[in-house]
């Protein structure tokens, strides 16, 4: 998306919008005409328009990234959608802010204010590193000291941003959180609800993982933070010692890997050319000689690879054998070695996968195919495999350490995290209803004529 067509686009929208009123109206005149009013709060038709701009940039932005095309902001139906969406997110503001003030929930801490303060500065830092990054020229970025503050400013001004606007939308957050707590402070959840949630979500990860282990093992892998509620049969967890090739090693390595990469990609390309019905004759034969000379080129050059990296493996065997030495006289030496030796920092202390291991399954595709055929011929809990040559890294030394028991996850281990859940979904439900009455008996005053006029 091209940031100033948009803000062209959306100039153009306001000008059609106001044209047809302003012909015969005083332009200052309209703009002030009060289109909410709540006490003595009120959002004039200018006020309202730049909300309105708001959520058609975020429709326009919404579009563009899911589809990869531009939305007509100027179609009517649209602009219709994001007028009704401005009001309504306005008319609920100014119905929270003034339940807060009746409530006295509008008064914050010392504790509050710091909260605040700190996520405006993180949101502040933020956006200045937005500008930095994709409004500056590279000129502009090459800029120091008070030459790049003013730049950024300038785009920081652009946006329409400031440090004082992230300040209040930080408080006016803290309070909002204040009175939904109060909104749904007497909201409960029975053991029934949670038991049926725990139900509905184990049938839907047996569904999911129950013929797709491969799946459940990458779910179970990953550094996001995710509750499985159903495991199905074939799996285990290892851990391993990984000894990463020397540094010269893996740069001979890489050498030679690009070399032979480069000669296959010289291949397919010859081989495109060949297959290609509508080629000359002579842009064929020049296709043969350059298939015929990479074919030849390629056997030397997987040759070099494999000895580089056998001198890479060679060049670990000392240490590789030391670490299997010491666990050959003693097997519970294990994590003392995996921690003094382990280079895989996915099984370092505090990875998500240290304290467990790996989850690993017959056809993952996800990891070295050697590592797990290595440790999926291991036999039982406790074994540990011998140096295990890998296609990327170097020597693995794999131990199996447990199975997952197949079936649903133990009710008792992940009531809370259920509960939780199921929680924060009825008061969603709540808070949206109750908030809806409070509008209804806010009594706010509106002209929703005069800002379409």
């Amino acid at each position: 998306m091209k940031k100033k067509a948009l803000l062209a686009m959306l100039l153009v929208m306001t000008l059609l919008l106001s044209s047809c009123a302003l012909i015969k109206k005083d332009a200052a005149v309209d703009a002030a005409t009060v289109i909410l009013k709540l006490g003595d709060k009120e959002y004039t038709k200018a006020q309202v328009q730049t909300y309105v701009d708001d959520v058609l940039y975020q429709m326009y932005q919404s579009t563009y990234n899911t589809y990869g095309t531009e939305l007509d902001i100027t179609n009517a139906s649209v602009i219709a959608s994001a007028q009704e969406t401005a009001i309504k997110n306005l008319k609920q503001d100014m119905t929270i802010r003034a339940k807060a003030a009746e409530l006295g929930l509008d008064q914050l801490t010392e504790e509050d204010l710091a909260e605040a303060k700190k996520n405006a500065d993180d949101s502040y830092e933020y956006a200045k590193t937005y500008v930095k990054l994709y409004m500056l020229s590279e000129d502009e970025r090459n800029l120091e000291g008070e030459e790049l503050d003013a730049a950024v400013q300038k785009g920081l001004d652009a946006l329409g941003v400031s440090y004082e606007s992230y300040e209040k939308a930080a408080r006016d957050t803290l309070v909002d959180k204040k009175v939904k707590e109060y909104a749904v402070k007497d909201v409960t959840v029975s053991e029934d609800e949670i038991k049926a949630e725990y139900d509905a979500k184990v049938a839907a990860d047996e569904e999911k993982y129950k013929e797709n282990p491969s799946s459940w093992v990458s779910a179970s892998n990953s550094t996001s933070a995710t509750t499985l509620y159903y495991t199905p049969a074939g799996i285990r967890r290892v851990k391993q010692i990984l000894l990463k090739y020397k540094a010269d090693d893996q740069t001979a390595i890489d050498e030679a890997q690009s070399k032979v990469t480069e000669i296959n990609k010289k291949i397919s390309d010859a081989q495109k050319i060949l297959d290609n019905a509508d080629a000359s004759e002579e842009e064929k034969a020049t296709a043969q000689a350059d298939l015929d000379a990479a074919n030849a080129d390629l056997e030397a050059a997987k040759k070099a690879l494999e000895e580089a990296r056998n001198t890479g493996f060679a060049n670990l065997d000392e240490d590789a054998d030391a670490i299997l030495a010491a666990l050959a006289e003693n097997p519970d030496s294990w994590d003392k070695l995996m921690e003094e030796k382990n280079e895989d920092t996915g099984l370092q202390a505090g990875a998500p996968n240290a304290e467990k291991g790996y989850a690993i399954c017959e056809g993952l595709a996800s990891f070295d195919s050697a590592f797990v055929d290595a440790a999926m011929a291991l036999k039982s809990v406790g074994d540990v495999s011998g140096k295990v040559k890998g296609e990327a890294y170097g020597y693995y030394i794999i131990k199996y350490v447990s199975d997952e028991t197949e079936g649903p996850a133990d009710y008792e281990s992940v009531k809370e995290t259920v509960k939780s859940g199921v929680l924060s979904t009825k008061q969603d439900t709540v808070y949206t209803e109750v908030l809806e009455q409070w509008i209804k008996d806010a009594g706010i005053k509106e002209d929703l004529g005069a800002l379409k006029n």
